[in-house]
């Protein structure tokens, strides 16, 4: 990850933006829950919020301050990775939770947290990131319950998994 939060506030501002060209008769009713916090070295906060249950969508950085409502539409395994590796097939994501800060013209600290659920048990989604990480060349250990390792760019990652009604309830945690 770059030494700049702002980047996340502008990946997603496309991101929220482009949700507004997927509107849908067949819109679920709970989208994907997002919410970005970032300090710069100035001292600005940039906040985006989107809730995954009203479509609300709210922007607040240095000069512009606005609610609008968008078309729900959940990320799923198709539009997410980390380093190549998506998330198992069928998963959706549920939250979306970004917090950077940058003082002193470094990046302190950037954790990026990534709820998911998944169609299939703990044990085989653990085994199919461990196979999906090994063909990218990136060490993965773990159990069912929790993943760790380290992304290209050095970033260390966890991801936990727990049973929730015959599927599997995740969480990536990627901290720099």
């Amino acid at each position: 990850m770059e030494k700049n939060p702002m980047k996340y506030a502008l990946i997603a501002l496309p991101l929220a933006l482009g949700l507004a060209a997927c509107s849908s008769k067949d819109e679920p009713d709970e989208g994907t829950t997002v919410n970005i916090d970032a300090t710069t070295d100035e001292g600005a906060t940039v906040k985006i919020t989107a809730d995954g249950k009203t479509g609300n969508v709210g922007f607040k950085v240095p000069g512009f301050d606005t609610n609008i409502r968008l078309p729900k539409k959940l990320l799923d395994d198709s539009n997410f990775d980390i380093d190549g590796v998506k998330l198992y097939p069928g998963s959706t994501v549920d939250t979306v939770n970004i917090t950077a800060n940058d003082k002193g013209g470094k990046d302190e600290q950037t954790d990026v947290r990534i709820g998911f659920t998944s169609p299939a048990d703990p044990a085989k989604v653990s085994d199919w990131f461990k196979d999906q990480f090994g063909k990218q060349s990136i060490k993965a250990d773990g159990d069912a319950a929790k993943l760790t390792g380290t992304t290209k760019d050095g970033e260390a990652f966890t991801i936990e998994l727990t049973e929730k009604d015959g599927k599997t309830a995740g969480l990536v945690n990627i901290r720099k």
